[in-house]
Parts: C-alpha cells; sequence; structure tokens
C-alpha cells in the first residue's frame, strides 16, 4: 500500500519508514496536520499513520479535513499516541480514526493492524463497487419502469371515459403499475361499455396483461361489437400471450340509457351489488363464468346478464383487495363490514364515500396486500354526456364518391357474429363522413335488429313493457337464436354523392340501405311507433329511424325496408 505518515517527530518518522518500506510499502511523510493533508491530496495514499499533537493542526483537525475529502473511498486512518486513557481514545473515534496505536512502537503489531486495515479496505472497495453497480442497475431499472409507465398511461389511459357523470371511482394500486384495470368507454349507440379486471398478481406482471385487454376494450367498444365479442376477443388474447398461471378476473357492464338496460358479465370478481333508492341491495350479481385467460368459450360462457335500469339504481363493483385488505392485526376489511354500508340507514349519494373512509380508518398504517378498486355507476344520470361531450372515433375524411356494397347473413352467420360492426366499418372504410357514424349506426342498428329479432325470430316487442317481460325477451331472444337453423338477412347499401346547385361540388352524399328478411313480415301500416313520451323499453325503433332518415318505406309483406340517409360536410 500506499502510506502516508503524519508526524512532526523525524525520529517517529524515520523508524515507522523503515518499518513499512521492510514490508513493501510505499512511504510518503508530513511533518505537521497542513502539511499532511496537502500531500494526502496530492498522493492519494491508501492509508495514513496520523500523529495526535502536532504544530499548525492536529491530528483531529486533520484527520476530519481527511475523511471529508475522500467521501465514499475508504482511507483508514491509525492515530499514533503515548497515551492510553479512555477520553484520548474517544476523540480519536470521533475524529473519524479507524484505529490507534501506541508508542513505542512494536513491530509485529504494526503490521497486524495494517493487514486488518487493508482487508477492510478491499472490503469496503468491493462493497462499494457493488453498490455502483446496484445504482447502475436500480437506473437502468427506473428507466425501463418510466418507459412502462408511459406506454401503460398512453394505452390504458388513453380515451378512458371514467370522468363520465355516472361514474365514480377509487383506485388504489399496491406498487407503480396497477394490476386492477379499469376502463370505460361509449360504443356508436351512446352506450357506455365498463370493464373492472383483476389480474393475477400485482406490480408489473399483472399490468402488463392489461395493456392488451384495454386496446381490445376500446377499439371493439368504437367498432360497435358487443360485450359478448368483446369477452371473447379478450379471453382469446389472454390464453395467446400470456403464460398460463396469469388470467384476470373480470366484470364487463354496459349502460344502455336508452334501452333502461344493464348487461352483465362477471367471470370471477365479487358480487356486482345493486341497490335501491334507500340504498338497500336488491339484487347480487354473481359470478357464474371462469376469469378471461383459463380456456376457450363456449358459447353459454360468452352469455350476458340483463337486467332493468331504473333511474333509483346505483351499482357497485369492487376487486376482492377490498375485502381482503388487512389492518395492523392481520385482519381482513371482509365481506360483513362492506355489506354494513347497504342498511337503508344511509344516504345513497354518500354511500361510496363512507365505504373509502370506513376502510381508511380500518387499515391504519398496514401494508396494502393487493391492488384495490372500487366503481359506483349512478344510473340517474347515465344519460348524461361527459365535460367537453362524448368523443368522436377519428375517421378519415373522404371526398364524396358513388359506391355499392351488399352483405348476406345466413341462420350459421347470425348465431354466431353480430353483423353490425361488420356493415358500420366496411361503410365508414370507404366513405367515413365525419361526425355521422354514430347516426349511421343507429340506424343499422335498429333495421338489423328488427330484421333479426322480429323478423326471423319472431319476438314480440311488447314483452318488453314490463321487467319480467324484459328479462324473458332476451332470454327468449338467446334459445331462439342457438336454435335457427334457416333464414337470412340481405342489406345493399348505395351511396351517391350530393352536389351543390351553385358551383357544382360535392357537399356531401346519400346512402340508400335496403335491407331484406326471410320472415313472415309484418303489418307495417298498423305499427305505432313513437318518440315522445315513449319511456318504455320498445315500440322506439321505426320512429327513431324516420328521425334520422329523408325516408323510409316498407314493402312486400313488411319484410323489406328501404331508407335514405343523407349527409352535409360538418
Amino acid at each position: 500500500m500506499k502510506i502516508l505518515i503524519v508526524d512532526d517527530d523525524r525520529i517517529n518518522s524515520t523508524i515507522l519508514n523503515r518499518l513499512l518500506a521492510r514490508d513493501g510499502h510505499a512511504v510518503v511523510i508530513a511533518h505537521d496536520g497542513v502539511e499532511g493533508v496537502d500531500v494526502f491530496r496530492r498522493e492519494n495514499p491508501d492509508l495514513v499513520l496520523m500523529d495526535i499533537r502536532m504544530p499548525q493542526m492536529n491530528g483531529y483537525e486533520a484527520a476530519r479535513e481527511i475523511k471529508r475529502l475522500v467521501a465514499n473511498r475508504f482511507v483508514p486512518i491509525i492515530f499514533l499516541t503515548a497515551v492510553t486513557d479512555e477520553e484520548s481514545l474517544v476523540q480519536c473515534i470521533d475524529a473519524g480514526g479507524d484505529d490507534f496505536l501506541t508508542k513505542p512502537f512494536n513491530r509485529t503489531i504494526l503490521q497486524a493492524k495494517i493487514d486488518a486495515m487493508e482487508r477492510i479496505r478491499r472490503l469496503h472497495g468491493e462493497l462499494r463497487r457493488q453498490k455502483e453497480k446496484v445504482e447502475r442497475h436500480q437506473e437502468q431499472l427506473q428507466q425501463e419502469m418510466e418507459v412502462g409507465q408511459h406506454l401503460f398511461a398512453k394505452i390504458v389511459s388513453a380515451g378512458n371515459l371514467l370522468d363520465a357523470p355516472c361514474l365514480k371511482r377509487w383506485t388504489s394500486p399496491m406498487s407503480v403499475f396497477n394490476g386492477d384495470l379499469l376502463v370505460a368507454a361509449y360504443n356508436p349507440a351512446g352506450g357506455l361499455h365498463i370493464m373492472l379486471g383483476d389480474f393475477t398478481g400485482h406490480g408489473l406482471s399483472a399490468a402488463v396483461g392489461a395493456m392488451p385487454l384495454a386496446e381490445i376494450f376500446y377499439e371493439m367498444t368504437a367498432q360497435g361489437f358487443s360485450l359478448s365479442e368483446l369477452v371473447e376477443a379478450m379471453n382469446a388474447k389472454l390464453i395467446a400471450v400470456m403464460p398460463t398461471r396469469m388470467f384476470c378476473a373480470a366484470c364487463l357492464i354496459e349502460v344502455d340509457f336508452r334501452q333502461q338496460s344493464l348487461m352483465v358479465w362477471n367471470g370471477g370478481l365479487p358480487d356486482i351489488l345493486v341497490t335501491d333508492g334507500a340504498g338497500r341491495v336488491v339484487r347480487r350479481l354473481i359470478s357464474t363464468r371462469l376469469p378471461l385467460g383459463v380456456t376457450a368459450l363456449t358459447r353459454e360462457d360468452r352469455k350476458m346478464e340483463i337486467m332493468e335500469m331504473k333511474p333509483e339504481h346505483r351499482v357497485f363493483l369492487y376487486s376482492d383487495g377490498l375485502i381482503e385488505a388487512p389492518n395492523l392485526g392481520g385482519e381482513m376489511f371482509g365481506l360483513d363490514r362492506l355489506m354494513s354500508h347497504f342498511n337503508g340507514q344511509v344516504n345513497p349519494e354518500h354511500i361510496f364515500d363512507n365505504i373509502l373512509g370506513s376502510l381508511r380508518v380500518f387499515r391504519g398504517d398496514a401494508d396494502q396486500s393487493d391492488d384495490i378498486s372500487l366503481l359506483e355507476i349512478d344510473c340517474s344520470r347515465a344519460g348524461e354526456e361527459p365535460p367537453g361531450g362524448v368523443p368522436r372515433r377519428s375517421e378519415k375524411s373522404l371526398p364524396p364518391a358513388p359506391w355499392e356494397i351488399a352483405f348476406s347473413f345466413d341462420a350459421g352467420t347470425l348465431k354466431n357474429v353480430d353483423p353490425l360492426p361488420t356493415v358500420i366499418n366496411a361503410v365508414m372504410s370507404i366513405q367515413a363522413p365525419t361526425g355521422h357514424r354514430e347516426r349511421l349506426y343507429t340506424i343499422l342498428a335498429e333495421l338489423l335488429s328488427n330484421a333479426l329479432d322480429h323478423g326471423l325470430l319472431g319476438l314480440d316487442t311488447d314483452m318488453k313493457k314490463t321487467p319480467t317481460g324484459f328479462i324473458e325477451y332476451y332470454n327468449q331472444r338467446e334459445e331462439r337464436l342457438a336454435v335457427m337453423e334457416s333464414g337470412f338477412i340481405r342489406l345493399s347499401l348505395i351511396h351517391e354523392p350530393v352536389v351543390s346547385s351553385t358551383d357544382g361540388r360535392r357537399v356531401g352524399g346519400a346512402i340508400r340501405i335496403r335491407l331484406q328478411d326471410s320472415g313472415p313480415g309484418f303489418d307495417f301500416t298498423r305499427v305505432q311507433s313513437k318518440l315522445e313520451g315513449n319511456s318504455g323499453h320498445g315500440g322506439r325503433g321505426i320512429a327513431l329511424i324516420r328521425s334520422l332518415c329523408s325516408e323510409l318505406v316498407y314493402r312486400g309483406a313488411g319484410n323489406q325496408a328501404e331508407a335514405v340517409y343523407r349527409w352535409t360536410y360538418q
């Protein structure tokens, strides 16, 4: 080692120099504290032998200055002293000394202390290198986490409509990344799709699965696919890309304020709670399906549970992290504590906040053991638009041009595929009149729904007039669709540009929609469809089409419809 001797006694310095040189050490010498600090700066030695009593700057002061200079590097200082009283030795340690050597010097003890300090110095150096390696690794991880957070925010949060007036939500991730996925978006008909997912585990590994599901949720909702098709696509995606042990307990809900209905699919989440105007639980929508990503889904697995939505209803969703949250004693929050808030004694508007307040008091300073999510849907505000209105899907805007497309759907296709997203996305990929997607979607949805439900399946819309009939209507729809063996729906759309009479410019277009089904038809002259004052679940479809189209006529036995939708640039 290179050793610095700081001693104003030249005899001591000479003796130490010879002893150390004999053992192969390189020696530099300073004769007072000030010089010792200067030599230390210049020579950067590995060890210092420091006398205590010296002129200009004593050993204590010099040691403190040297320790300040070395910062993170370990340079041991051994004090040279003729005194052995406890107070002096304590001062040596306080000044930054690592050991002391009493005068006169014993060569064996001197070498033993130097060897011991050398081992400590090497160990300290190794620890410092490992610490720097860990810090570099942490810095790299931090950069990767920041990239991950950016991607997570862009993919999962982009387009999220959790600020819809009817929603109240709270999430608390256990780590930086949230293993609970909570997303919401409007479909083209104005219905609100909501999903709460709880992935296996928590943190980054759980959040990885959230990103592909969020993309599927937003894209398919915007294109008009049903919840059933979303469930199928999400399940297939998880099976394809995630490890076997990774799955997602999930609940998907469609809030349809026009039909005044709630459609629910619950796969592995705790019971969905529906409360009345007094805040009492009137219905529990239990999980009847496996979580997403476990196994391929059958038609039965994709079925939705449907219920009538009343204005006084509030719907509560939560992940199991809520009821399993522990306190300092290891006791869980539990279902009983949660259910105590639905006793009918509290203003329903305060239930959500009361649950969170109760959870905070119960947990105290206990560590969080899982991601926690809680969501409330206030059905009385389901028809209210979010701040800034409902966001529109960005579409490519092409000049009006003549085109024609046709579709034919047989019974086998209709049993397994919703034709509406296929049709609307084909139309929008050709023409895409900006701002008209929602209206076209509504027109096509009503025409196709009438053709399938009433034309092929023979369902009576009057069934929807009562709550039990409303549910029975959709149960019969599923049953009849499952056993339908024959029938077809044919649809054609012909577009012609509309030209300005003043300058000949193309200012819009007219889409002629022709639809035919193989059903027996109906007496369209006797249909009394109306919008005004109609707060029921049916009887509005034809009136709605007429309100949006410039023409609507029925032909034949009533199983042929022709409508014209005109649009202009917005």
